[in-house]
């Protein structure tokens, strides 16, 4: 029994690409007299690509599809049906189906997944924090910063999504990178749906990181400790000399005031000597 085979992975394509739908016919059949149904049942018409009475019949065929579709005919005779669609874009995206009439109505279904891709642009902020934007992503890409040795840098916060009318992504994400060696990051895009990866490495230059705050808090510390040392150690010395001096002008009071005293002491004590040494009158 002849089968209509195809992929059972999806067909990825970049928009823009020219891609293959595989479809052929197993054991070796040729199909050269067969009718060879290419479609999309989401779209309406659903009619990608018609080959019947040996030749191309795209009266019916969807606008969308108008001259990027065509089947290999020189291998259509070796059970070829594989179509070949070009210039791929973005509502390309979907379910095909090929599908044998003749064969039992044998079809088989192709997943095709369209992706576009863009450049990275790098776009700085004040201090740390670093940004990146792209544009015209589709599927929607996941983006991260790595540093020199592969490890994921934390995200500054959710990344900013929008989507334009052809439905492609624009994204900007937000990191704040710490100060290294050499200051070197790699800001990296994936597509997992496409199977797609771009890389770019970034040199953040030392002059847009900040002054280590806990360096400044250190040299002020050791500045304000200095000083206080300083002023107690002369405040120290003033008030020693201080008192020095005051016990020095207490102690020279103290022996001016004794000295009219002490004389005072000494005109009594002779005083009272020669009044001792004078006869009373009851000894006359």
């Amino acid at each position: 029994t002849v089968q209509v085979a195809g992929s059972a992975e999806p067909i990825v394509a970049l928009v823009g690409d020219d891609v293959i739908l595989p479809c052929t016919l197993r054991p070796t059949f040729s199909a050269v007299y067969q009718t060879v149904e290419w479609q999309r049942p989401d779209l309406k018409p659903k009619e990608v690509h018609l080959y019947r009475d040996e030749k191309d019949d795209l009266a019916l065929q969807n606008p969308s599809f108008r001259g990027r579709t065509s089947l290999f005919k020189e291998e259509l005779v070796e059970g070829n049906a594989s179509l070949k669609l070009t210039r791929v874009e973005l509502s390309d995206a979907g379910n095909y189906t090929c599908f044998i009439p003749l064969l039992d109505h044998q079809k088989t279904t192709i997943q095709v997944i369209v992706g576009e891709s863009t450049h990275l642009p790098t776009t700085q902020s004040p201090l740390r924090d670093r940004s990146h934007e792209i544009k015209g992503c589709y599927p929607e890409p996941v983006m991260e910063w790595c540093d020199v040795h592969g490890r994921v840098l934390p995200a500054a916060g959710p990344p900013e999504t929008s989507r334009d009318r052809e439905g492609c992504y624009t994204v900007t994400s937000h990191v704040n990178v710490p100060k290294t060696d050499n200051n070197t990051f790699t800001c990296r895009v994936q597509q997992p749906e496409i199977k797609h990866m771009k890389e770019r490495r970034v040199h953040i230059p030392d002059q847009m990181f900040p002054k280590q705050c806990q360096s400044l808090w250190l040299t002020g510390l050791v500045a304000a400790g200095v000083t206080t040392l300083v002023g107690v150690g002369g405040l120290y010395l003033l008030i020693r000399k201080g008192i020095l001096t005051i016990s020095m002008e207490k102690r020279a009071l103290d022996v001016s005031n004794a000295e009219p005293l002490m004389k005072k002491n000494k005109e009594t004590t002779k005083n009272e000597e020669d009044e001792a040494s004078e006869p009373s009158l009851s000894e006359v």
